[in-house]
């Protein structure tokens, strides 16, 4: 019992499913009424106005969450009055469908929210566009969708009355799944081979996406509730802050790991520290479910065990066969970064207290300049070198082209074809690939499945309840498995088709045209009008993620030869993190564009391999707050400005730029040795250590850029034709 308990919690604070209970409470209320009443086609309508609401719905504070009601309202009203009043005239309509997309699409250039809201918009007008023939009045869907969005953004209003504080928790909890799988992977270093270190280090960049999606997407929500905070909200403020800076210890390195089974003798050893980065793997994992279901976390006692044992063996193994001084130097200080984690998660409690005033602050202050960078934003995307504006674009002549494939030849009900082009046609190549085949798959599934329907002609009053039970169904998938999302939304759609009228039975076959209709309009639109695919993007966000890295390395130098950290240290850690996971990204989203497209993969694939690795060594001397203060000594702040100047000609290669004065590649090799022994002063060590593992993999990023320029350059001398092409 106590099991399934356990069971029925996590079920219930599962973020899906409490997304779906979400809506089935606005879908109940208005089905009991319309069964009661016979206001089947009222009820339909209200039903479709419901899901647009949910999909259009952003997560926002209380106040802005009623701000998002009023102007989804809005919008939904403008987009189905504007359809039933253009629907008897073709060409004024086709260049409204054009002018409404081409808008609502920009809309979401504001931010999230507003994309949110102008994508469940042109939903809505599709809807429209199926019922308009049947509607009996002009006013009809105006009035009756705009009433079911109305409906549901009260109950959610309600919702999150009730449960204020339930989005940022769940996304907590997302932050930590995500932090323990990073951790579990970077488990497989210890120890790796040579062979075996790109494919670990390609897979921890691209975990490192989802990393720093979550962090951000936290730090987007706590920037939107931090008008009036509750202890709670104060408490998952400072959770937020544990998990940034367990995310930057888990990301550092301490080591060059190919040189692992050379230099540490011990297996053991190598094994223990295997198994602790295993276990603080499942540590972090178990608070994301204390947090997801807001109850008491406690580390394990043999996770606290374990790292005492680790430290332990260490000190044996060097003992028994004495390591290198830097060797034992960079393991002491790995231990040391695993032992600072456990704290932090020892200590939640008294951390989250005590970090809630600092965080406040912080926060507060950001608001303002977050909402003016949100308004300057859209005026940057009004150019045709916006990946928004072509969009835009694409989208629109997309659903127009479709609307004329519809009038041409006079296909009935063929709005599926439209709506099959909003759900499958994406901003990428790769997004409208795998959406592509979702789509088709789903759809399939979800005629096959609707077949009973017409064997065995249900009642009004049962096919109102399947239709309810397929949305909540398809709110349940639509964030973690689009393919059963669609076919539940296949089965909603059957369902709507046949309580407002439409034969069912001639409607399967023409829905299947549609959609592969759809599918190849879809496909067709992102791969021939302006696409870009991603070895146009990796250069320039190579060259990027290096700045970052060596503006983040800066502020750490500065803050080794002071106590002080740059006001704005914790921006340019973000920072390089965010270009680091928006490279990985790219990578991961090149390997389905077509082959012809894939250009340089193995240049590409080095150059990203050794950015991530350089971010990692970097981290490591952020991580450690003992360094800083430590006396940096003149050899090796030269040795620092060097490795700055052969980043700064790692960024003008990766823009395509000659540089007159070239580093030389050997003086990169190896670090000047101090005057201090680094086996007396052990700080001394770790950085040195850490500058000669930054000034390695320096060398081969400036190496393999200069191998990419002659590449970027073939392009032509016009940069800006070659990223917009």
């Amino acid at each position: 019992m106590l099991a399934f308990s356990r069971f029925l919690q996590r079920f219930i604070t599962d973020t899906h499913v409490f997304f779906a209970l979400k809506v089935s409470c606005a879908l109940v209320v208005i089905l009991l009424p319309g069964l009661y009443l016979d206001m089947i086609h009222e009820t339909v309508a209200m039903s479709l106005g419901i899901v647009a609401g949910a999909i259009a719905e952003p997560d926002d504070s209380l106040s802005g969450r009623i701000k998002s009601l009023l102007l989804t309202l809005i919008c939904f009203w403008i987009a189905t009055l504007s359809v039933q009043l253009l629907f008897p005239y073709p060409w004024l309509f086709a260049a409204g469908l054009f002018c409404s997309t081409w808008f609502f699409i920009m809309l979401g250039g504001l931010g999230k929210r507003y994309s949110s809201i102008s994508f469940g918009s042109l939903l809505v007008a599709v809807y429209s566009m199926m019922g308009a023939a049947q509607a009996p009045t002009i006013w009809f869907q105006p009035v009756w969708l705009c009433t079911g969005a109305l409906w549901y953004g009260f109950i959610s209003l309600c919702w999150l009355r009730a449960t204020p504080n339930k989005p940022l928790r769940e996304q907590l909890a997302q932050t930590c799944f995500s932090l323990a799988r990073y951790c579990t992977q970077k488990a497989w270093l210890f120890p790796s081979s040579a062979d075996e270190q790109p494919s670990i280090h390609q897979k921890l960049a691209i975990l490192n996406v989802d990393c720093m999606a979550s962090i951000n997407l936290c730090q987007e929500m706590i920037a939107r509730r931090t008008e009036h905070p509750d202890q709670e909200l104060q408490q998952l403020i400072a959770l937020q802050a544990i998990n940034e800076q367990i995310h930057e210890r888990i990301t550092s390195s301490h080591y060059l790991y190919n040189r692992l089974k050379e230099d540490v003798h011990s297996n053991r050893l190598l094994d223990g520290f295997r198994e602790q980065l295993r276990q603080l793997g499942s540590a972090v994992q178990q608070l994301g479910y204390a947090t997801l279901m807001n109850n008491h976390y406690e580390v394990s006692p043999g996770l606290l065990w374990g790292m005492q044992a680790l430290g332990d063996q260490l000190q044996f193994s060097h003992e028994k066969t004495p390591f290198s001084a830097s060797t034992v130097n960079a393991l002491r200080f790995l231990q040391k970064n695993l032992q600072e984690i456990v704290t932090l998660l020892d200590h939640a409690d008294e951390t989250i207290n005590a970090s809630v005033k600092q965080q406040n602050k912080s926060h507060k202050t950001n608001v303002k300049s977050d909402a003016i960078s949100a308004v300057q934003q859209i005026w940057s995307h009004l150019s045709f070198k916006s990946p928004l504006f072509r969009h835009a674009c694409r989208m629109s002549l997309c659903l127009v082209t479709g609307y004329g494939l519809l009038a041409l030849f006079d296909i009935k009900q063929g709005f599926w074809v439209l709506l099959t082009c909003l759900f499958v046609c994406q901003s990428s190549y790769t997004a409208t690939r795998r959406r592509l085949f979702q789509r088709i798959a789903g759809t399939c599934c979800g005629l096959l499945l609707s077949l009973p329907l017409l064997w065995f002609s249900p009642t009004p009053g049962v096919q109102l309840i399947l239709m309810a039970i397929a949305a909540i169904l398809f709110f349940a998938q639509l964030r973690s498995n689009y393919s059963l999302a669609v076919i539940f939304i296949t089965l909603y759609a059957m369902t709507a088709f046949g309580l407002l009228g439409i034969e069912e039975k001639s409607i399967i076959l023409p829905r299947f045209v549609d959609t592969l209709l759809g599918s190849i309009l879809s496909f067709g639109a992102v791969t021939l009008l302006w696409p870009e695919w991603q070895f146009q993007r990796i250069p320039e966000l190579l060259a990027k993620a290096t700045r970052c890295n060596s503006e983040y390395m800066k502020a750490i130098v500065s803050a080794l030869q002071t106590s002080n950290q740059d006001s704005s240290f914790n921006q340019k850690r973000i920072a390089a993190h965010h270009a680091d996971s928006a490279l990985a990204q790219a990578w991961v989203n090149m390997q389905t564009d077509p082959k012809q497209q894939r250009r340089y993969t193995k240049l590409c694939a080095a150059l990203i391999y050794r950015n991530h690795s350089l971010l990692s060594y970097v981290s490591a001397l952020g991580v450690h707050q003992e360094l800083h203060g430590s006396l940096f000594e003149p050899q090796l702040i030269r040795y620092a400005e060097f490795l700055f100047q052969a980043l700064d000609e790692s960024v003008a290669a990766l823009s395509g730029k000659n540089n007159d004065a070239p580093i030389d590649l050997s003086s990169l090799s190896s670090l000047p040795p101090t005057d201090r022994e680094a086996c007396v002063d052990q700080r001394a060590g770790l950085i040195q250590q850490e500058m000669n593992l930054i000034g390695i993999m320096t060398g081969e990023i400036l190496k393999l850029s200069r191998l990419l320029r002659p590449l970027i350059q073939s392009h032509g001398p016009d940069k800006s034709r070659f990223w917009s092409r």
